[in-house]
């Protein structure tokens, strides 16, 4: 019995954060500024939930008195 030709679509290769190509896109210099200031912000956020929570408070409680 013959089966019917499969056809299989080509895979995409899905980037890494640890290739080591090329990228494709180099953000300008004033794009790297804003967004290294950004991931500084997101970082300083992380920090501060992990020390609230780390002393037992988090930041979804409420003082509702």
């Amino acid at each position: 019995m013959m089966r019917k030709a499969e056809h299989h679509r080509p895979q995409r290769h899905q980037p890494s954060l640890f290739d080591e190509e090329t990228p494709l896109v180099k953000p300008r210099l004033a794009h790297r500024v804003e967004l290294a200031s950004l991931v500084e912000a997101l970082l300083r956020e992380i920090a501060a939930t992990l020390v609230q929570r780390k002393d037992g408070v988090s930041i979804h409680e409420q003082n509702h008195s």
